[in-house]
């Protein structure tokens, strides 16, 4: 539509001008038709915009995305809990009670313990994460949330481990998922997996809990107010349900992203008080 632009102002300022009868007079009515001419353009150019707008979007991209996503996390959890030797009882657990908060289907159950099982048995999940990277595209979010549950079943068992950073890093190599990014989630996951083990083993200390509250926004404790704004205010917009499910998450791990979203709004409250004082 745009390499048509000029046609609009072009008729109309030919026809403008012989509809003047040429002449001095001819010249003003070819610039009042040119004129008229560019807003037929923009008239017609807008008409296209909000006909696009208004069609539905396709779905099967979002049913790839979703798929993908689904089968690189079940063998990249397998993968990450059998790359240090035998699998733990905290991994197994935790592995379950992600199936068991996503609410999954006996048929999908079955499919999600058969990719554990997989990449537990296999080294080589190359083809996996290929379909995940492919699928995703320029979506790092979801990337993000997929590196986030591999951190946190890693952590599963209390510490991350040589080997569990050697493989938690090629993973994100292999989906093109910066380092830098990636050590900021584990200092936010272990952060995050102690404001929840504080619970059970009596309150963190006014300053501890500051500073995890710091490293769950990936901000340093010296970070102005203004950054600190700036990190909440991302990560709730990179965990907020709608935007996750519009960018193909599937819908049965939103609850990992709820429970993600509570600990930054904690750790933003936290912070916020802390000023105030």
């Amino acid at each position: 539509m745009t390499s048509l632009i000029w046609i609009g102002p072009a008729v109309g300022l030919l026809v403008g001008y012989f509809l003047a009868g040429g002449g001095v007079i001819g010249v003003v009515g070819s610039v009042l038709g040119g004129w008229l001419g560019h807003q037929f353009d923009s008239i017609i150019q807008l008409s296209s915009s909000v006909y696009q707008i208004a069609q539905p979007k396709p779905k099967g991209r979002e049913s790839e995305i979703q798929k993908a996503f689904f089968r690189a996390t079940f063998v990249a959890l397998g993968r990450v809990a059998k790359c240090d030797g035998a699998v733990c009882d905290a991994e197994i657990q935790w592995t379950t009670a992600v199936m068991n908060r996503m609410g999954l289907s006996p048929e999908k159950k079955r499919e999600a313990i058969d990719l554990f099982e997989q990449g537990k048995s296999s080294p080589d999940i190359a083809e996996e994460l290929n379909e995940l990277r492919s699928a995703c595209g320029r979506r790092s979010t979801l990337l993000q949330i997929f590196m986030e549950i591999l951190v946190q079943a890693a952590l599963a068992d209390g510490k991350l481990d040589q080997q569990e950073w050697a493989t938690l890093s090629h993973i994100a190599q292999s989906i093109r998922y910066r380092i830098t990014y990636l050590e900021k989630i584990v200092r936010s996951a272990q952060a995050y997996q102690e404001f929840r083990a504080a619970g059970d083993q009596g309150p963190l200390s006014e300053s501890d809990e500051l500073l995890r509250a710091h490293e769950i926004l990936g901000v340093s404790p010296d970070a102005g107010l203004l950054e600190v704004k700036r990190a909440y205010r991302r990560l709730m917009s990179q965990h907020h349900p709608d935007k996750l499910i519009a960018r193909g998450m599937p819908k049965e791990m939103l609850d990992m992203a709820k429970e993600k979203s509570q600990a930054i709004r904690s750790a933003y409250d936290i912070i916020a008080q802390s000023r105030k004082k």
